[in-house]
């Protein structure tokens, strides 16, 4: 008892030296008288020997951190005596050094307040065996003045290299170091201490540990990477106004849900390609070839392929080859192994002479007087047709029947269809499929010259044969 005296009149003088200026202090000094049992934790051997205690003063520094955590770092001098010993009951110098945390239950100003403490610490036995050991425990703190608390702590320690555990049960006080108010210090007045405000020169709410937030979105400006727009913690603060995740700074749309992929764009069918970049929103495909799918995977768009599924290339618009050079894709080519114009399909033009026997042939086909029976002289003209159609097999030939106005209409109509059948039958039987031939009769009804002249009527009563590439 006469120790413990003088330890707490000693530390009320140093408490009365180290008094600082600072506006709420956060240091503080204790002072604790400490038994020591080394033999209840193994309640073993003679029960007596559980009375045998030493003691140990202790000197520690104290750290407010926050209102519910401290740290402490005490260090204790007295003596130990263990029932391993082979001095047992003998006494021996012993010193130990921790550091320690203590979990409060309130913050200071309270003027009771309970705490957990745990820690590591070394202890070193008869000034030359230093062994590892682990405090665990509790605590509690009665505030008498705000500088100055009675303080009792009981804990419990092992040992982590020789069966040496022990327990200490401490009393003592905590002396405040500086300038230390009944009322805590609240320098921007929003109702925290500026211990625990995290931002005590500006207003803030107890939410945020004092700390101010201008968009009143629960995150506080310094940790709101925009201050004064509300927005979503998994943002840092920022706004997302269609909910993609993605800020509205950094959404190329902002007001439409998209991927991250398409800058937050919509993406209906999901290529990659943003809907408002995309000439194919509703079918898949590549970015080069804007979103448009290509099912003959020849880097052409399907919807500029004249080919799409036939692999081909950009000159033929998607499709293959041109055989024979003639700018007319083979797969568009009437003849893909004649040179010929686009506009004949591809195919070769018919020459000169050709032109002039289907010319000779359409004034000259006659029939006999009011029939559909061919005149004899006409089957040469039919024939040297026959061998221009042979020699032109991309050729289909439209063969077309004409009379002049004399007689009755009907009768006119009936009898050129039968002239044109005629020529048609006569064609078909010298060789020429049928399938690359019709027929029809006009009548009266496509004059090519007056009906009022005999030579008019005449011109009027022809056939027509007009060969083309389909």
């Amino acid at each position: 008892m006469r120790n413990l005296i003088i330890l707490t009149s000693l530390l009320f003088s140093l408490q009365l030296t180290l008094s600082a200026q600072a506006p709420e202090a956060v240091n503080a000094v204790t002072g604790k008288y400490v038994f020591i049992d080394h033999y209840t934790p193994y309640l073993d051997g003679d029960l007596a020997d559980r009375d045998l205690m030493t003691s140990a003063l202790e000197i520690g520094y104290t750290r407010w951190l926050n209102r519910h955590f401290n740290l402490h770092v005490p260090v204790r001098i007295g003596t130990a005596d263990l029932p391993q010993s082979t001095n047992r009951g003998k006494a021996f110098p012993w010193m130990n050094v921790d550091a320690t945390i203590q979990i409060k239950a309130f913050d200071n100003s309270k003027w009771i307040n309970p705490y957990l403490v745990a820690g590591i610490g070394a202890s070193v036995s008869d000034w030359n065996e230093i062994t590892p050991q682990v405090p665990a425990g509790a605590g509690i703190n009665f505030r008498l003045h705000p500088s100055f608390y009675i303080n009792s702590q009981v804990e419990y320690r092992w040992d982590l290299t020789e069966d040496a555990q022990n327990i200490h049960y401490g009393i003592g006080g905590v002396f405040v170091i500086g300038n230390v108010k009944d009322k805590p210090v609240d320098t921007d007045g929003d109702g925290i201490t500026d211990l625990e405000d995290k931002c005590p020169l500006v207003p803030g709410s107890i939410e945020l540990m004092g700390c101010p937030d201008a968009d009143g979105d629960g995150i506080a400006d310094a940790d709101d990477a925009c201050p004064d727009q509300p927005g979503t913690a998994k943002l840092n603060g920022c706004p997302d106004a269609d909910g993609d995740g993605i800020t509205d700074a950094d959404d190329a749309c902002p007001a439409e849900a998209g991927p991250a992929a398409t800058g937050g764009c919509p993406d209906r069918d999901k290529d990659g390609v943003a809907d408002g970049d995309d000439q194919c929103p509703d079918a898949a495909g590549p970015a080069n070839l804007m979103g448009c799918p290509d099912r003959d995977n020849d880097g052409i768009a399907d919807i500029k392929d004249k080919c799409p599924d036939i692999p081909g290339d950009a000159a033929n618009d998607g499709c293959p080859a041109d055989r024979d050079q003639d700018g007319v894709a083979d797969v568009d080519d009437r003849c893909p192994d004649q040179a010929g114009p686009a506009s004949n399909k591809g195919c070769p033009e018919l020459k000169k002479e050709e032109k002039e026997i289907v010319q000779i042939a359409i004034q000259n086909v006659q029939f006999q007087s009011n029939s559909s029976i061919l005149t004899q002289e006409s089957l040469p003209l039919l024939d040297q047709l026959v061998k221009v159609l042979s020699d032109n097999g991309a050729y289909h030939c439209d063969i077309a029947g004409h009379t002049d106005s004399s007689g009755d209409d009907a009768y006119n109509q009936m009898l050129s269809e039968k002239r044109a059948l005629t020529c048609y039958n006569y064609l078909v039987g010298k060789g020429i499929s049928a399938d690359r031939l019709s027929h029809a009769g006009y009548g009266e009804t496509k004059p090519v010259a007056d009906n009022a002249t005999a030579d008019g009527r005449k011109a009027n009563r022809r056939v027509e044969f007009d060969l083309q590439v389909k």
